[in-house]
């Protein structure tokens, strides 16, 4: 698929405004770490899945968009409406796999009708990489800026593994701070270790493996449009 090739049709009005493990929690009234001066890694190019509880789990795509930020696009698995689905525990890279060779995309196996549309970069504080996920497709009637963020410190487990650590934007280490991102900065530099403020519960966002790549692209064609 060439980069000029590609467009999304309607996948605003569909738009997943927060990622489903996210929730309010991580949510930030501004961006950590400033994307003029970041540098993508490489090694997070690419495909991904979390698994998010509850028999749920969603692709997340890291596209370079330049030198310092990617194109995240998110993408829930959801079971067509001719399909029963109900013999998978999506609980490991195991069950998805499963999943994906043994059932087709659409309406009679697994289908997708959301897309979330990110811009992703990543920050150093404190010695940690933090990464900021900023909702796009959320236009205000004066600004393309959104209202709310979403911020995690990453670690690198291998190469196929990345831990996600929700920063809790509700803590009350944030309560007297100003609504700046160099204040916000402070903070998470100064808390670290503090688990109100950084859980300690990592998520882990698992590689998508090269032969399964194929049935991430069919579902992905479900809500993206390609002019040819």
């Amino acid at each position: 698929m060439k980069p000029n090739k590609r467009s999304i049709s309607g996948a605003m009005l569909m738009l997943v405004i927060t990622p489903v493990i996210i929730g309010l929690l991580a949510c930030m009234p501004v961006p950590i770490g400033d994307p003029e001066r970041s540098r993508i890694d490489p090694d997070i190019s690419g495909v991904w899945v979390l698994m998010e509880g509850d028999n749920d789990a969603s692709f997340y795509a890291f596209e370079p968009y330049d030198k310092r930020t990617w194109l995240l696009t998110s993408l829930p698995i959801e079971q067509g409406v001719a399909a029963d689905l109900s013999g998978y525990e999506l609980d490991s890279y195991t069950d998805l796999a499963g999943l994906i060779e043994n059932e087709s995309v659409g309406a009679d196996g697994v289908t997708a009708t959301k897309i979330g549309m990110y811009k992703a970069w990543r920050t150093k504080l404190g010695g940690e990489w933090f990464m900021t996920w900023e909702p796009k497709g959320l236009i205000g009637e004066d600004s393309f800026e959104p209202e709310i963020w979403f911020v995690f410190r990453i670690e690198k487990v291998d190469e196929n593994t990345i831990n996600l650590y929700l920063v809790n934007g509700e803590s009350k280490a944030f309560n007297e701070v100003q609504k700046t991102r160099r204040a916000y900065e402070r903070v998470l530099k100064n808390n670290l270790e503090n688990e109100d403020v950084i859980t300690d519960d990592p998520i882990p966002m698992i590689r998508v493996r090269p032969e399964h790549r194929a049935f991430f692209e069919k579902l992905a064609s479900e809500v993206i449009s390609v002019d040819q």
